[in-house]
């Protein structure tokens, strides 16, 4: 038998990705990805079970990995091609048709892998309780896997540890007071109290739980009134995949492919067990409590045209339970609240990447944000609101960071380590101008040019603003002095900036044990819930970190109510009625 490598190409969601198949004859020996676009927090997981499952199979005839659809069929696809062009012909163990049936038994049930139900999975472990997570995709971390890993330290040992003395400036009341006037009082007091009575014990036992190291987070944002933002140094993978990797460690169980259609009630009315779907297996699971954190319907609101904003998270965030748990005749509130944000670089037609980081990085060196008429929108170091709010009051709602060498130098560095990689940029910066998303390079005249903004006001605007950093005053926007910071050289750097959205802020309604509550307002028994689900701690403008932070703290609290749930749980289960709460019409 020979040896050889078929080198192959797929279009993937995000633009090319290249990969080795290593053969041996007719067997595929092996599969090397040498090039990807895409969001390497989701694709280092699903081309392992991918890559897994076509050695297991010989064969690329495999199902396409659930919430990264298009990326792995591409990969399939290319595959399958490649095999035939080169006359390859393994043989393919084909178990099509096989279905299994499965019923498990468990104290504690949790739907969503995200870090809410993580926190609220490892939790009820840590209390002895026997745990089983669902996960509909086929990759864990739901959105938590798309964002920063930052989160507040407020009352932890943590804190006390990575702050020193100023973490004693911050307190649980200071943390309420502060989401309360950057929310405008829109939040929901008994929710923010929980979040800050709990977050600093939701990170301490977190980090002990799973071994974490955090650090202080690279940025510490203006909207804090004390420095009390963490952040893990490899980001939001290395916070979903220790955590997984410890729960499991410790006896805890996780399904993939398994998205939840069913909630059954016994005789009283009372929740009993879930039936899910997923790749051959339909399984059963009946348990004494069950946490519901399963994130929010961003993408609902985006497939449904319900927003012209571009939308950046997972296109898998459907709020699917509101219909499997349509007839649990749960209490909703500001289903139309979503969190939008600035920072948006339109990588596709109404689809965004962030570059939060990158930004704010980039104004502390002094970046000015300006308009198509090449006029400044905003005092760039005030809280991000300002800028959020003067991007909308333009008319094409677009704005632009305009930096020099050495601003960019950081800026890009930070693009990379926050999902985005090097050939993606650099095809952005191909496209010239043309076409979003806009990131041009070279003199003032020929940036302005490219990025179509007016370059005799900009010229003017850039000129006014050196003036005022050597005055040290800035008299349109107060901007403060140690923020302004005169461009260096000759090459300047333009980057678009929109509007983007991915965090709904309304949902389902709890009581302060984060037990759901029906339309009466009486708690459902043995039904809890933690995360984006459930809206209102941080009003309708969180803070920067404070949705990590509501999903830490709501789902240390969701597990450690749903495990003391199971200590009361009646030993006798009545059978159960058809009371399926899923799809059927009512």
């Amino acid at each position: 038998m020979s040896k050889r490598t078929i080198k192959v190409q797929a279009n993937g969601y995000n633009g090319k990705i290249d990969f080795d198949i290593a053969v041996n004859g007719n067997h595929i020996d092996d599969i090397n990805v040498t090039k990807s676009s895409e969001t390497p927090a989701i694709f280092k997981q699903t081309f392992s079970k991918l890559k897994n499952e076509i050695i297991a199979k010989q064969s690329f005839a495999v199902d396409a990995v659930s919430g990264a659809s298009v990326m792995t069929q591409a990969v399939l696809d290319a595959g399958k091609k490649a095999l035939k062009k080169n006359n390859i012909t393994p043989d393919a163990k084909n178990d099509a048709g096989i279905h299994r049936d499965v019923v498990l038994n468990v104290d504690v049930a949790v739907i969503g892998s995200g870090i809410a139900g993580l926190m609220a999975a490892a939790r009820a472990l840590s209390m002895g309780k026997s745990v089983l997570v669902l996960e509909k995709n086929g990759y864990l971390g739901g959105a938590t896997i798309l964002n920063g890993s930052n989160v507040v330290a407020t009352a932890s040992k943590v804190a006390e540890k990575l702050f020193g003395k100023e973490s004693e400036k911050d307190s649980s009341a200071l943390l309420v007071s502060d989401i309360t006037r950057e929310s405008g009082a829109s939040n929901y007091a008994q929710l923010s109290e929980l979040l800050a009575n709990n977050i600093g014990k939701a990170v301490d036992f977190i980090a002990e739980f799973a071994g974490l190291t955090y650090q202080k987070a690279e940025t510490q944002t203006v909207e804090h009134t004390v420095k009390r933002q963490i952040e893990l140094p490899a980001g939001s993978y290395e916070l979903i995949t220790k955590v997984a990797r410890a729960f499991e460690e410790k006896g805890g169980k996780i399904l993939l492919n398994a998205r939840v259609e069913k909630l059954n009630k016994n005789s009283d009315g009372k929740l009993i067990s879930l039936v899910a779907e997923g790749k051959g297996q339909t399984t059963k699971v009946k348990f004494k409590s069950l946490v519901l954190s399963a994130g929010g319907w961003g993408a609902k609101m985006y497939q449904e045209h319900k927003s012209n904003i571009l939308y950046y998270g997972p296109m898998t965030s459907t709020g699917d339970y509101f219909d499997f748990a349509k007839n649990m005749n749960l209490v909703t509130r500001n289903l139309d609240w979503y969190k939008v944000y600035p920072h948006g670089l339109e990588v596709k037609p109404g689809i965004a990447k962030l570059t939060t980081y990158s930004t704010k990085k980039a104004t502390d060196m002094g970046a000015i944000f300006v308009n198509k008429s090449g006029k400044r929108i905003v005092n760039e170091s005030a809280p991000y609101t300002h800028f959020r709010d003067a991007i909308a009051a333009q008319k094409d709602k677009v704005a632009f960071v305009v930096m020099d060498q050495k601003i960019w130098k950081q800026f890009y560095a930070l693009l990379l380590k926050y999902n985005f990689n090097k050939e993606e940029i650099q095809s952005f910066f191909a496209l010239d101008g043309k076409k979003s998303p806009i990131l041009v390079k070279g003199d003032l005249q020929t940036v302005a040019q490219k990025a179509g903004i007016d370059y005799k006001t900009l010229k003017e605007t850039m000129d006014n603003y050196n003036e005022d950093v050597e005055a040290g005053y800035d008299p349109e926007f107060g901007r403060p002095a140690k923020f302004m910071h005169a461009y260096e050289g000759n090459t300047y750097y333009v980057i678009e900036q929109k509007l983007r959205f991915c965090t709904t802020l309304g949902g389902y309604v709890t009581n302060n044990r984060m037990q759901l509550l029906d339309k009466s307002i009486k708690p459902v028994a043995n039904f809890f819930a933690a995360g984006e689900v459930i809206g209102g701690a941080n009003g309708r403008d969180p803070m920067p970190s404070m949705m990590n932070s509501w999903a830490y703290a709501s789902g240390f609290v969701a597990g450690t109510e749903a495990a003391d749930n199971c200590n009361f749980y009646p030993v006798e289960q009545q059978e159960e009625v058809d009371a399926l709460s899923g799809a059927s019409e009512e």
